[in-house]
């Protein structure tokens, strides 16, 4: 490939992706909803006729009735979301899932930092390109066990911890472009839990 052709495609692409935050700088074409979770909710699974990794109903109700009415097809958008606690738990909170995650458990676990900011108030925060609600119900603790994620059931029920869910919802399909975003938040909000930079 010539080096006309591959600039050509190096400032189309970097177009693209200052045509998506521009609309999101300018626009503000994002919006922002705030769910409550009560951690002690997270219990087994009703039955074990259910699904193997269905959601128990109680938090069908508390939770998932909530998220599906914020937006029409949200699982179809691009979303940052982020968890939030008083920050005064933020050691305890830190090292309850440190004792979980070096208990010999089967569940994988989002990664610690070896130098965790005790000062933030945000546990975690990720992204997903579509699906959100499913990538909670990996951080819930109910997907399958090699998915990586919070598992909130496994720890946070025991200390009965709440949490506020904050979801970034944006208007346009992100894709990878959505990468970006998330490292930068990431870098100013300073999570508790999980390794990116």
């Amino acid at each position: 490939m010539n080096e006309e052709l591959i600039r050509e495609k190096l400032i189309k692409s970097t177009k693209k992706g200052l045509d998506f935050y521009s609309k999101i700088a300018q626009k503000e074409n994002f919006n922002h909803f705030i769910l409550d979770l009560d951690c002690s909710e997270l219990v087994e699974p009703d039955s074990e006729s259910l699904r193997k990794h269905d959601l128990p109903e109680s938090l069908k109700i508390s939770f998932y009735r909530n998220f599906d009415s914020l937006i029409e097809n949200i699982k179809k958008k691009s979303c940052i979301y982020f968890f939030e606690f008083d920050q005064h738990l933020a050691t305890t909170i830190f090292e309850r899932f440190k004792d979980f995650k070096n208990s010999g458990t089967d569940r994988n676990l989002s990664g610690i930092k070896e130098k965790p900011n005790f000062e933030t108030q945000i546990l975690y925060l990720g992204k997903v390109k579509k699906d959100v609600g499913a990538r909670f119900a990996t951080h819930f603790g109910y997907a399958n066990s090699q998915t990586g994620g919070l598992q909130l059931r496994f720890w946070a029920k025991q200390i009965g911890l709440k949490l506020k869910v904050n979801i970034l919802v944006f208007d346009d399909n992100l894709d990878d472009f959505i990468n970006p975003l998330e490292l930068e938040l990431t870098k100013d909000l300073k999570p508790l839990i999980g390794k990116s930079k």
